[in-house]
């Protein structure tokens, strides 16, 4: 499906390296969207009483005959 890389694409990512990147990617018109933290990663408390606590596993599976 891809190409293999040729030998002078394996240079090392370093830190110089993704920096140059970035800067030439905004001076080219380049911009990177910063999203925000989604709500389900906003809040993660285990003291919140807001959501209703978890039922035990086998409680929708009630079967008397069992």
């Amino acid at each position: 499906m891809f190409s293999p890389r040729k030998d002078k694409d394996k240079s090392s990512l370093t830190h110089e390296r993704i920096a140059e990147d970035l800067e030439t990617f905004r001076k080219s018109g380049g911009t990177i969207e910063v999203l925000g933290t989604t709500r389900t990663l906003s809040r993660i408390d285990p003291d919140d009483d807001s959501s209703p606590p978890p039922r035990p596993a086998n409680a929708a599976r009630s079967n008397p005959h069992r």
